[in-house]
């Protein structure tokens, strides 16, 4: 029998996957229109121009153009899933037996699916990355304590507190 409490997770999930996206994208674009005063329309395009704009405009001795890099890699993963989920999302499957509840998404001819379990550590890591970005591309370097200072402290801080291994 298939539950509908799991289902209803899945579904809870795939809502949260999208407000959470749309929070990680305005807050890349804003970072990026703070700069250049405007932003490119794709969200890979707008990830591409804030890691040059990073790049650009921090020193290369500070951490940020390093984390700038490191993100921008990082995210594609769930840019990818993100894409599909919006435009080839097939359904939504409920736990049954041995199987885990997951959703189902076709692009490019393609087949993918993420389980609850995966899509909700997706999220986690997601949900702080508006935080990010804006720490990255503006990291206050002369403040005492700049978590953009390169030092073995702060690669540990970017670690833990948001998963980017500089």
């Amino acid at each position: 029998m298939i539950s509908d409490v799991n289902f209803d997770r899945i579904s809870a999930s795939l809502g949260s996957f999208l407000l959470v996206w749309a929070s990680v994208e305005r807050s890349v674009r804003k970072q990026v229109i703070r700069v250049r005063g405007v932003a490119p329309h794709g969200m890979g395009a707008v990830l591409a121009r804030w890691e040059e704009t990073v790049i650009e405009l921090q020193p290369a001795t500070s951490l940020c153009p390093l984390l700038a890099s490191t993100l921008r890699h990082q995210i594609e993963g769930p840019l990818r899933m993100r894409n599909g989920i919006c435009h080839g999302l097939e359904g939504i499957s409920a736990a049954s037996g041995d199987e885990p509840a997951m959703l189902h998404w076709e692009l490019n001819g393609q087949k993918h699916a993420v389980t609850w379990e995966d899509l909700q550590a997706t999220l986690r890591w997601l949900s702080g990355l508006p935080r990010a970005f804006s720490v990255i591309a503006q990291p206050l370097l002369e403040k005492p304590g700049s978590r953009g200072i390169d030092t073995a402290e702060n690669r540990e801080w970017w670690r833990t507190e948001f998963g980017l291994s500089v």
